[in-house]
């Protein structure tokens, strides 16, 4: 059997922008859909939920299933001011943030980021390197965000990529995290939005319709951030098909990129 790459992506819908609709295969904690890339690598793509408990369940199973490569996809919160929704990071370090205390878990050698983001860059998409920094709870707050930005210098955060590649450190195998920007730095995230979304990341209307009856204005947060998960999305989307996914095999031999 060719080799296979493993992907985690906490949510359906992040999941979705690389294997499409269609159904999923259930495995014994986490749904899991495989293909073939046109080199003729497979791929397995696991939904993990959202955090790094899950994140690392997940890829622990898929190194347990044999895959040669290890990566990670999904929205972020951003965390450089000068990051726009859509915006793609495709990490060139991994950070670990716990308490007071923050240490760096992964960091790029292939020259995998460098050739892949100058790609999507000559097709007008607005890719960067740079370090994603995660967290085991939400970032919801611009000034949470400011300060993570002002001690670490990271340029987005979320709450599954250093679980992955933990993972992909220990086993030796090569690892890569492709993020865009959903909420920027500047922008809070009310917290009943987090109470809404069950562990898959999906709504649950109850809290939902309460919030609203307690802040009617929660309406337009709401309209704003899924307008920027639309647009984050989207972003995700037309990298993996642009590049990213015809770039990956090029990770089981990193003297070619």
């Amino acid at each position: 059997m060719s080799p296979a790459i493993g992907i985690v992506a906490a949510l359906t819908a992040e999941a979705r922008t690389i294997t499409g609709p269609g159904p999923w295969q259930k495995g014994r904690e986490h749904p899991f859909r495989r293909s073939r890339l046109d080199s003729g690598t497979y791929l397995t793509v696991v939904k993990s939920g959202p955090g790094m408990e899950r994140a690392s369940s997940a890829s622990r199973w898929l190194r347990a299933e044999g895959v040669v490569v290890l990566g990670v996809t999904g929205i972020s919160g951003g965390l450089n001011p000068s990051l726009e929704p859509g915006d793609l990071i495709l990490a060139d370090s991994i950070m670990e943030h716990g308490g007071d205390t923050h240490k760096q878990v992964w960091e790029e050698t292939s020259g995998f980021v460098k050739a892949v983001r100058g790609d999507l860059l000559a097709k007008g998409i607005r890719a960067h390197g740079g370090t994603v920094i995660t967290v085991r709870r939400p970032l919801l707050s611009a000034r949470e965000k400011q300060a993570l930005f002002t001690r670490t210098g990271a340029q987005a955060v979320d709450m599954e990529s250093a679980a992955v590649a933990a993972t992909a450190v220990e086993a030796g195998l090569p690892f890569f995290a492709l993020r865009a920007v959903c909420d920027p730095a500047a922008r809070s995230i009310p917290v009943t939005l987090v109470h809404c979304l069950d562990q898959s990341g999906g709504i649950r209307l109850a809290p939902l319709f309460r919030g609203i009856l307690r802040s009617p204005t929660l309406v337009f947060d709401i309209l704003r951030l899924k307008r920027d998960f639309t647009t984050a999305l989207a972003s995700l989307k037309r990298a993996w098909h642009i590049r990213v996914k015809r770039s990956l095999p090029s990770l089981l031999d990193p003297g070619v990129t």
